[in-house]
C-alpha cells in the first residue's frame, strides 16, 4: 500500500539539506516575490549574471553580510518546541514546495514524512511560533 506524505514539521529538509538554505531559487520565484511585492524576500537572493540569458539566482545571502546563511531565515520554531514551520509556506520557492519529489526521494534524504506513525500538531499552538 502506497502511503500519502505527511509532513512531520520536524524540520530536517531546512536545517540539514544544503539546498534548501544555501541553493537557488528560480526565475518564477522572483517574478512571484517582485509581483507580491516581496521585498524582505528578494533582498535575501543574489543574482549572477553567468551570460546571455543565463542567471543564477542563489538564496539565502544575508544582506547586511553577503554571507550564506548556515539556516533558512525563513523556518521558525514552534513555541511548544514541537517542530518548525516555514514562514514564508504560501509562497516558499519551487524547490522547497516540490520536495520530497517521491516517496524514496524522502526516504534517501531523512525525510520522515512518508512514515506509517504521524506526529499530530495542535492547529493552534501551530500558529503560537517564535523566530529563532
Amino acid at each position: 500500500m502506497k502511503r500519502a506524505f505527511n509532513c512531520h514539521c520536524c524540520g530536517h529538509c531546512c536545517l540539514n539539506l544544503i539546498d534548501a538554505y544555501n541553493g537557488c531559487v528560480s526565475d518564477a520565484d522572483l517574478e512571484r516575490w517582485q509581483q507580491l511585492g516581496r521585498d524582505d524576500l528578494l533582498v535575501w537572493v543574489k543574482t549572477l549574471d553567468l551570460g546571455p540569458n543565463n542567471k543564477l539566482h542563489t538564496a539565502w545571502v544575508d544582506p547586511e553580510t553577503g554571507d550564506d546563511v548556515e539556516r533558512c531565515p525563513w523556518l521558525i520554531d514552534r513555541l511548544d518546541q514541537k517542530g518548525h514551520i516555514c514562514g514564508i509556506d504560501d509562497i516558499k520557492p519551487d524547490h522547497c514546495r516540490a520536495y520530497p519529489e517521491h516517496q524514496r526521494h524522502a526516504e534517501s534524504t531523512g525525510c520522515v514524512g512518508y512514515q506509517e506513525k504521524a506526529v499530530i500538531h495542535d492547529s493552534i499552538t501551530d500558529n503560537l511560533v517564535r523566530n529563532k
